[in-house]
């Protein structure tokens, strides 16, 4: 009976020695697969800010479409324009007032991306626009 004893506990600590040399080795071969940095793939996000003039919905796409005006785009002079709100993608920041007319806006946007699409399906057709907004805070309205 002690043999016995004596053979399984021996061939546990070879187990267990095994185990944790297998172990040692896997993440030192992790360490050397995986790579030092992490690049992903982010799309360019520009800053813009103007007061919201009125808002039209996008019948096809579920978005709306925002006319702005002053709208006051990353390094440039006060121009007007339209910028796509996607209520499913885009991230609201400070009073939520995303769709009030005369209301102070400002986040980022992603440029040249055709996101209203407007008629009845399949009948569909899009509406330009300088971009779609990624995210944005809102003032009160009346700018207070």
């Amino acid at each position: 009976m002690d043999s016995t004893k004596t053979y399984f506990i021996s061939m546990y600590n070879s187990n267990m020695r095994f185990t944790q040399i297998l172990m040692v080795l896997s993440v030192i071969a992790a360490l050397l697969i995986m790579p030092a940095r992490v690049d992903a793939q982010v799309p360019p996000l520009l800053p813009f800010g103007g007061w919201l003039i009125t808002p039209i919905p996008c019948t096809c796409s579920l978005t709306t479409w925002n006319w702005y005006a002053p709208l006051y785009l990353a390094a440039s002079v006060p121009v007007t324009g339209p910028m796509t709100y996607v209520p499913y993608a885009t991230v609201p920041f400070a009073n939520f007032l995303v769709i009030v007319p005369a209301t102070p806006h400002k986040g980022a946007y992603i440029p040249g991306v055709p996101a209203c699409w407007v008629g009845f399906p399949p009948f569909c057709v899009p509406l330009p626009n300088i971009g779609v907004i990624g995210f944005m805070g809102t003032g009160l309205p009346g700018g207070k």
